[in-house]
């Protein structure tokens, strides 16, 4: 468990700097999109061979703010929000701050670790 909190950490950072609209993304790090690829391409290694335990609660935070980050970039919010944007909003709020306190998603949201 150790270790995939490890392999998390620093991504969980750098996810948080995407969600946060008051912090500025260094110049040096990818597009949100890219970063997204990024991370699912490391865990792809990272898991290759390995026997993993069930993913913890705060696993799936993780998951489901990554997801959610990857949605929203690739259907950007234009103008007025629509029903679903603003479910997709408030999801990402809610994870985002689930993801902060390093804490489970509130009821109702849900995320499977890439290859589950």
């Amino acid at each position: 468990m150790d270790d995939i909190y490890d392999f998390l950490k620093p991504y969980r950072q750098r996810l948080l700097r995407y969600l946060d609209a008051n912090e500025k993304i260094p110049g040096d790090e990818p597009g949100p999109l890219e970063f997204v690829y990024e991370v699912l391409d490391a865990w792809s290694r990272f898991a290759q061979n390995r026997q993993l335990p069930e993913p913890s609660a705060q696993e799936r935070t993780f998951w489901f703010s990554l997801y959610q980050l990857e949605e929203l970039v690739e259907d950007p919010v234009r103008g007025q929000l629509d029903p679903y944007e603003g479910i997709l909003m408030q999801n990402l709020a809610m994870a985002r701050e689930a993801l902060k306190q390093w804490k489970k998603l509130p009821q109702g949201l849900y995320a499977t670790r890439p290859g589950e």
